[in-house]
């Protein structure tokens, strides 16, 4: 069935949880999902993820499932650091709860000590042969009310992203931080064309990364997730030389969760939850 591994071949920090021969991955470091596919029809991995060349900065992995808490980007009024906040940094504790052939149920947690933030947060993974569900569940522990955000900055793997649409976002307000632009969207399919980075607020809790070249469709149903984010390295004027900027044309970036507008003030010991379901079907 697998086993946990340090693998020599990369410099990731932690442990990585191997199943099924890396189909399915999960770091210690961040309680990042590295990998995951089905076990029956389409078989083709459904995160975006190079081992090969697996950090982006010291401490950050690239690809994947990273998780942006507590806050997103630089935080509500822009005045955070780290960029996508401080979890993604941390190294979580690790419980397996279930582990079979075709199914695995891990539970990762980290404490306001190894945070450095005033939150506890739990995230459960669970894998099956036909779909992956998370749950992050975030409790405020300081005395006085915190701000709080938290998104998964998923990158879904597609066959050619030019061609590749993000269905499930008709009357969402959205704002393109690549461009300024901003409105109301009309149609319920948004392309992946150069220079997108867009924030959607009041997104539906099913979305869709519908990928022609290879003929499915990744489903994102969520529960507690009103922001999202669609992104793509790809621009107008110029290119990335980085790994990602280079390989804009294999990935969709659809990010859920609750953030800016939506970031939540969180009282002493209150607490929240995101959940995300991500299977997959053919066109």
């Amino acid at each position: 069935m697998g086993t946990a591994v340090t693998s020599p071949a990369t410099p990731l920090p932690g442990e990585l949880l191997d199943r099924h021969e890396g189909r399915w991955l999960i770091a210690d470091h961040g309680s990042q999902v590295l990998a995951w596919e089905p076990l029956d029809g389409d078989r083709r991995q459904v995160l975006w993820y190079d081992s090969a060349d697996p950090q982006e900065l010291p401490g950050v992995i690239r690809g994947g499932v990273p998780i942006c808490a507590p806050w997103f980007g630089h935080g509500p009024d822009d005045d955070q650091d780290p960029q996508h906040g401080l979890a993604r940094l941390s190294a979580f504790d690790r419980e397996v709860l279930l582990d079979g052939p075709r199914f695995l149920l891990v539970r990762h947690t980290v404490g306001p000590e190894e945070l450095g933030a005033p939150f506890r947060l739990v995230h459960t993974v669970e894998m099956t042969g036909g779909s992956m569900t998370l749950n992050l569940e975030a409790t405020c522990t300081d005395t006085v009310p915190r701000r709080f955000e938290a998104v998964w900055h998923s990158y879904f793997r597609v066959g050619d992203a030019a061609r590749a649409t993000v269905t499930g976002v008709e009357g969402a307000a959205w704002h393109n931080h690549a461009t300024g632009d901003a409105g109301t969207l009309a149609s319920d399919s948004l392309p992946i064309s150069p220079d997108t980075d867009t924030v959607l607020q009041g997104s539906r809790e099913a979305l869709s990364v519908v990928d022609p070249a290879w003929g499915r469709r990744i489903d994102v149903d969520t529960q507690g997730c009103p922001t999202a984010v669609v992104w793509n390295p790809r621009m107008r004027s110029g290119t990335r030389t980085d790994l990602t900027g280079r390989s804009w044309r294999g990935f969709v970036c659809l990010e859920t969760g609750t953030a800016k507008e939506n970031a939540l003030m969180l009282e002493p010991g209150q607490d929240t939850s995101l959940h995300m379901r991500v299977s997959v079907s053919t066109l």
